[in-house]
């Protein structure tokens, strides 16, 4: 949807988020990274280093999606705090209950999860008049977005079968030496994805627009993403405000989510090193014996 109010503070909120995030887990990789500092990881092979990468990716990825539908449909009146927050009624062409506002916003959360087939029952009181809320022009956009979320959730189930196959494979190879596998696997995949993510933060804060537009035709095959606000009421209710909230939201749970894995593995890394480090004291004390 075109936005025309502050996308560049949308991109430093979440810059600010991310960043101590980001310091946090390049120390990491600095202290417990190098190989020398887990001697028996060379022992594992290339294809369990892939898997564990791949596993890491993958968690990335599902807790992503969680983050999304958490605030999406988790989280009690989320919806109706940020409208009486920001009192988007008054922003719809006429006016509108707050009611009414949350009411169409849940219809068209639940189209495009699947939970509802149509939306031109959405209806909505503007000026009086009840009448359905969603223009053409907007019920084809959610289509697309259906299509687009129904894939992800697709996506995810995929995702978690994939790595419960790869995490069995990684322990029929490593056997106790899994957690450390899969532990440097996941610092190292998060590694990667923060680097994609700073390269995307600092392009958006360069041109914002370039950027939301290269997304929007990624992932769309058409321009039905460009909306009016004269003509269009979705893109009212769902304000800049609003939408910069969302996204600090779904960031902020999917950093605590990645934080706490990202500590348990440097948990089970900072194990595997002392209990490696003290089986070559074992080894000379049964020598000397």
């Amino acid at each position: 949807m075109a936005r025309k109010n502050g996308p560049f503070l949308i991109v430093m909120k979440i810059q600010d988020q991310f960043s101590s995030f980001a310091i946090f887990i390049a120390r990491v990789y600095y202290e417990y990274m190098i190989l020398d500092r887990i001697p028996r990881f060379k022992n594992s092979s290339f294809t369990d280093r892939a898997a564990a990468f791949a596993v890491g990716l993958l968690v990335l990825f599902i807790l992503l999606l969680t983050a999304t539908e958490a605030l999406c449909f988790w989280i009690p009146n989320w919806w109706r705090n940020e409208y009486a927050k920001y009192d988007t009624p008054s922003n719809v062409r006429g006016e509108m209950s707050l009611d009414d506002a949350v009411h169409v916003t849940e219809d068209m959360l639940d189209y495009c999860v699947g939970r509802l087939d149509t939306l031109d029952n959405s209806e909505a009181t503007i000026d009086g008049v009840k009448e359905p809320f969603f223009t053409n022009r907007e019920k084809q956009h959610l289509y697309d977005c259906r299509v687009l979320f129904m894939k992800g959730m697709r996506a995810r189930s995929i995702s978690i079968i994939l790595s419960a196959g790869l995490i069995l494979y990684i322990y029929v190879h490593n056997r106790k030496k899994t957690p450390r596998v899969l532990a440097r696997g996941y610092l190292i995949s998060l590694a990667c994805v923060l680097i994609c993510t700073v390269v995307i933060a600092i392009a958006s804060a360069i041109n914002f627009t370039f950027v939301f537009t290269v997304f929007h035709k990624i992932f769309f095959n058409n321009d039905l993403w460009i909306l009016y606000p004269d003509e269009d009421n979705l893109i009212n209710i769902m304000q800049e405000n609003v939408f910069s909230d969302a996204a600090m939201w779904i960031a902020g749970m999917w950093i605590a989510a990645s934080t706490l894995l990202a500590a348990i593995s440097l948990i089970v890394l900072r194990k595997s090193d002392g209990s490696a480090e003290s089986e070559p004291n074992s080894s000379e004390s049964e020598a000397v014996s």
